[in-house]
């Protein structure tokens, strides 16, 4: 079982590889839906997160406010920092335990890993490969723009507060750009799946 790690900054498109893998019957980990589960209600990252960046970041009713939360760690490098080092610790774990239950379930064909902040988890060490989706950041700012509406300079931070992509295909096994069409992104999908024997 080929374990590949799949990543891309903001606006880069890495969803939406992540989308036609599904499509085409691949198993795939959202590192994003962990995250989410461990910071829902119950979710055993809100006590860290509560201890760490105090009850502003909470509603009245107890649930995280994803928004304050984002503006605080975004805010600075080191907010960021705390921030990832609470929530990638819960990702990497259940991530390691569902690898380890596929192999036990006899699991055939790669597995991929959705994972925004994958070299940043310093996880590429355990992936089979790596794959890192990439577009301009003029691209990536329009596409955040119209999808989450977050204003140009709330794009650029959080695009500086990553590893640049520069930085990832120095550490990447392929790099997919997505600055056009699909039909264009989807041929470097399949072109890699031949690669790796799974087209």
């Amino acid at each position: 079982m080929k374990v590949i790690g799949l990543t891309g900054g903001i606006g880069s498109g890495k969803s939406t590889v992540s989308e036609y893998l599904i499509k085409k019957g691949y198993t795939v980990i959202d590192a994003d839906a962990i995250s989410r589960a461990a910071t829902a209600p119950g979710g055993p990252a809100l006590k860290p997160i509560l201890l760490e960046f105090g009850a502003g970041v909470f509603k009245d009713d107890g649930t995280l406010d994803r928004k304050a939360m984002a503006d605080m760690a975004f805010a600075s490098r080191e907010g960021r920092r705390r921030l990832e080092d609470i929530v990638c610790t819960i990702v990497k774990d259940e991530f390691m335990a569902q690898v380890e239950h596929l192999r036990e379930e006899g699991h055939e064909g790669p597995v991929f890993f959705d994972a925004p902040l994958l070299f940043e988890m310093g996880l590429e060490k355990d992936m089979d490969e790596c794959w890192l989706v990439t577009a301009s950041v003029e691209t990536r700012i329009s596409r955040v723009m119209k999808r989450d509406g977050l204003s140009r300079e709330e794009i650029l931070r959080r695009i500086d507060s990553q590893m640049s992509d520069d930085e990832k295909e120095k550490l990447a096994d392929h790099v997919i750009t997505n600055s056009l069409d699909l039909t264009w992104l989807y041929e470097q999908v399949d072109a890699l799946l031949c690669i790796v024997g799974e087209a």
